[in-house]
Order: C-alpha cells, then sequence, then structure tokens
C-alpha cells in the first residue's frame, strides 16, 4: 500500500488512474485499492465544534484545490444511453456489479417498512434502488442534485409505468419540506453531505411519528482513522482531486453519538457475506424499540427448537432456552419482553446481561402464573452505553412451551 502526502503525489496516482481505466474498470480498481493518503495529524478535539467542520473543509481545499460547493456534486453523462444501460452495467465489471445489488439487496432487506409506504430518497443517482422501491409498490420522492439524474430516473420510471416523484434539490430540501414520510433514505449518498449534522438536525421534521431513518452502505467503520472526516483511501483521493465530489468517513462511535445529539438511536445491521457493506437504522429515541422474532438468527438457543412459530421447550431437558441478540443500547432505563404462545408451563429465569454475559444487571423467576397475556417482562437500568447486551432465558426440567417474540424497549425512569 503506497502512502500519499502530497497533491502531486496524488496527481501522479490520478495519471496511473488513467492508465487503468483504458484497461478495464476492475483494474482501475487495483490502482485505488494500493493507494491511501495519511491521515491529518493536528485535528481540533472536539469533532462536533465548528472548527473541525473548518478543519475538514480546509482540508477538502487543499486535496481538491477548490473551495466546496454543491455544483462540485454535478455529475455529467449521456442520459439517453444510461436509460438501457445505468451503472453499474457501463462498467462491464462483474465484481463492481455484484457488490451493487449486493449491497442494493441487502438494504431492502433491511427495511421495516408497511405497505405501501412513503419514501424519501435522498442522492437517488442512477435510480436503481428508486425503481425497485417503487416495483414494491411504495410511493417514492426521490430527490438529487444532478438534473441529469433526475432525467433519467423520470426514463426509467416510464418505462415500466411507474410514479415517482423526482425533484431536483440537495439534501437541505429536508429543511424546507412540509411533508412527512414513513423512511428517510440514504443509499452511498450521506457521506456526500458537508455537513451531515445539518442534515442530521433537519431530518426531524421530514420523518413521520414511528418512521425510520436508513442509511444504506455508507462509509461507517470502527477503523476510521478520525471520529469523522474526508476519507483517504485511492479511490476517495480520485473523487475529490478529479471530480470535486465531497467523501466522508465516519467512526462508527461517532456517527452513534451524532445520532444520539440530535434524538435518535442507531442501529446497525452488518451483512455477512461483505465486510464493508452495513445498513443504520435510526429511530427517535422516545419511539426506539428492538423487536425480534423468536427465529431471528440473532437469538441462539442450546436446549430449544427453531420451528416456522417459534422457538420450542422440550419438558425433558433443562438449560439455555435463549440468548441473545447482543446489540449496542446507549444509557437508558428499559424493559425486556418475552411473548409465548398460549400454554406455558413450568419454571425457568429470565435475565439480561451485558459484556457477553460476563455481567448480570437484571433477572426475575418466570412462571405461567407470573405472566401477563403470555408475556414477561424484565426492567433493567444501563447506567453507561453497553455493548453485547442480551436477554437470556434458562429453563429447569419440566419448562414447556413455544416463545414467539422478544421486545426490548425504553421505557421512562421510575420516580
Amino acid at each position: 500500500m503506497k502512502r500519499l502526502s502530497t497533491t502531486k503525489e496524488i496527481d501522479e496516482m490520478l495519471a496511473e488512474c488513467e492508465r487503468a481505466a483504458a484497461i478495464s474498470d476492475n483494474a482501475l480498481r487495483d490502482v485505488f485499492n494500493s493507494y491511501h493518503l495519511a491521515p491529518p495529524t493536528d485535528l481540533p478535539s472536539d469533532p462536533f465544534s465548528v472548527e473541525y467542520l473548518r478543519y475538514q473543509m480546509d482540508f477538502y481545499q487543499r486535496i481538491s484545490g477548490k473551495a466546496y460547493d454543491r455544483q462540485n456534486e454535478v455529475t455529467k453523462f449521456d442520459v439517453a444511453g444510461a436509460v438501457r444501460f445505468p451503472y453499474p452495467y457501463q462498467t462491464n465489471s462483474h465484481l463492481r456489479a455484484g457488490e451493487h445489488y449486493q449491497a442494493m439487496g441487502f438494504l431492502l432487506r433491511s427495511l421495516s417498512l408497511g405497505h405501501p409506504s412513503r419514501i424519501l430518497e435522498f442522492g437517488p443517482g442512477w435510480g436503481n434502488t428508486t425503481l425497485a422501491l417503487a416495483r414494491l409498490g411504495h410511493k417514492v420522492t426521490a430527490v438529487d442534485i444532478e438534473v441529469s439524474f433526475c432525467e433519467l430516473i423520470k426514463r426509467r420510471a416510464a418505462l415500466y409505468d411507474l410514479d415517482i416523484e423526482v425533484i431536483n434539490d440537495d439534501f437541505y430540501l429536508s429543511e424546507r419540506l412540509n411533508r412527512q414520510f414513513d423512511a428517510v433514505l440514504f443509499f452511498e449518498c450521506f457521506h456526500h453531505c458537508a455537513d451531515h449534522n445539518r442534515l442530521l438536525t433537519a431530518l426531524d421534521r421530514v420523518v413521520a411519528p414511528g418512521g425510520a431513518i436508513y442509511f444504506g452502505s455508507e462509509p461507517i467503520s470502527s477503523d476510521f482513522p478520525m471520529p469523522w472526516g474526508l476519507r483517504l483511501d485511492g479511490e476517495s483521493m480520485w473523487a475529490v482531486r478529479r471530480m470535486g465530489w465531497m467523501e466522508l468517513g465516519f467512526r462508527d462511535d461517532y456517527f452513534r453519538e451524532a445520532l444520539t445529539r440530535k434524538g435518535w438511536l442507531g442501529e446497525r445491521f452488518a451483512s455477512r457475506d461483505m465486510a464493508w457493506n452495513c445498513v443504520w437504522k435510526a429511530t427517535r429515541r422516545k419511539e426506539f424499540k428492538f423487536e425480534f422474532r423468536a427465529t431471528d438468527p440473532r437469538l441462539k438457543t442450546a436446549v430449544g427448537i427453531k420451528r416456522n412459530d417459534g422457538v420450542a421447550f422440550n419438558p425433558q431437558e433443562s438449560g439455555l432456552c435463549l440468548f441473545g441478540p447482543y446489540i449496542h443500547l446507549p444509557a437508558g432505563n428499559y424493559a425486556a419482553t418475552l411473548v409465548f404462545a398460549p400454554g406455558l408451563a413450568g419454571e425457568a429465569l429470565m435475565d439480561v446481561a451485558v459484556d457477553s454475559g460476563q455481567r448480570q444487571i437484571a433477572r426475575q423467576k418466570l412462571t405461567s402464573a407470573s405472566l401477563k397475556d403470555d408475556s414477561a417482562t424484565l426492567t433493567f437500568f444501563l447506567a453507561d452505553e453497553s455493548e453485547m447486551v442480551e436477554v437470556r432465558l434458562f429453563s429447569e426440567q419440566g419448562f414447556q412451551g413455544v416463545l414467539k417474540e422478544l421486545k426490548i424497549q425504553l421505557v421512562p425512569s421510575p420516580d
């Protein structure tokens, strides 16, 4: 991996990129993956400060050679040709096409939406996610800064007689739009927003009660070398220096805190197929809850049997009926609820633990007589942000029934 430190070295890399692009898209990606820029060492200490934002904008200007402007994001291309061959087909790369549709598919799988839902999609670009959502029956409003992308989506929608609202504007339309949506979606585009905290503030007014924000395939990772800022990989340097695009990355602890400060709680879904791919779902703190079907792969059982209707317990065995889902929760007061099918019998112990089961923070005995509406609820308090939170159920011999669901939600603090 070659380490760059000057704009001259970046320009030399760009020349190599041009030569590789003439060969193939895969060759170009090989060059991208062989370079990175040295990270800055004089960052302001507070990533939420005005000084930090100014530093990153200055850093962008040093790399790109010009001040950032929203018009830097404009991309010209052949609209007519792209109607038949939109990205990723024109790359002629099986790898890039496969990764794109894997990422898009994982996003679609992660959406918790009613049918139909009102969706506000920012930065749809070629319109692949836009058309997929519309063809699934949702009412989609697509907002893109590039007029050519807007025209492309209109033409592609017309091919399938899809009713898609297309608006030529930027992210900050959210400050002026007087409508609410069941979901706001960013797929590979949130990182182009120069002032992401301003955008997170504005999103509250366009997300309907009970709605959510989804961030798909955004560069949010635990190993990003700073809280947030310009990405330093070869492809990002090419995009900033040659195209003028804003290319930000975020460390996941910073991104979670940024959501929290704006009243949102973030839940991360990681793809098992591609390590870099994830989807973040943000819901309002006051509406926050997790709901897991008992058959969810994040819930495990040692002595139960997973069936289509839930997890069944064998009265002949005792042991660990349930453990998981190993989630990240901010500080607060919570309630964990186990929902059973009617007919539970026997005794078990329900508890909540953190740190991969090393520390128990709440427990209660569970019997059929203690259930309310076939549910058992255990409240617990997290004094600090906690990793690997799990709910466990330990059965005695003779315990039998079927677990249907686990719910975890914030509750008001006791007086």
